[in-house]
């Protein structure tokens, strides 16, 4: 074998068997890809169909997964959208467990506690600004009424959500 003289053709032509090893994901996924990029066998070495490189790994590297419904369990057979929602919950539950993510519950919480801080601050604003700095009434009267419209929107915008 050393000293084997290949074609260029043989040596940018790989199997399935080469792109999974290569680019470390099954060998099925690697079928799947490339069947849905519409990529052909470019020949065949040993019975078996071979792959132009540069067309499969831009279909395997970059699947467009827009078109042939991969994300989309309306489009998948049972067993793929069994195993998609499967992945999906483990990957929700990854990310809950890393901090990546929080339950809406969680959400909500945390968005009352940082309104209810920043309330009391602008709550206690308008006493401040006349007891420290001896500002006129009007103004102070002014500042009341921004705080109190702010209090208003973010009143509307909670319930809304």
């Amino acid at each position: 074998m050393a000293g084997e003289v290949v074609s260029q053709t043989d040596w940018f032509s790989w199997s399935l068997s080469q792109f999974a090893r290569e680019f470390g994901i099954a060998r099925e996924t690697v079928q799947s890809r490339l069947r849905a990029a519409g990529v052909n066998p470019s020949g065949e070495k040993r019975g078996f169909p071979v792959y132009s490189v540069c067309a499969a790994a831009r279909a395997i590297l970059m699947p467009d997964t827009s078109a042939n419904g991969m994300n989309d369990p309306a489009k998948m057979s049972p067993k793929e959208r069994a195993d998609w929602y499967r992945s999906e919950n483990e990957r929700l539950k990854f990310e809950r467990e890393s901090g990546l993510a929080v339950g809406s519950d969680d959400s909500r919480e945390q968005m009352a506690a940082i309104a209810k801080m920043g309330l009391q601050v602008l709550e206690t604003l308008p006493d401040i600004l006349e007891r420290d700095h001896h500002l006129d009434h009007k103004i102070i009267s002014s500042i009341e009424g921004r705080i109190d419209a702010l209090r208003e929107q973010w009143a509307q915008a909670v319930a809304e959500a």
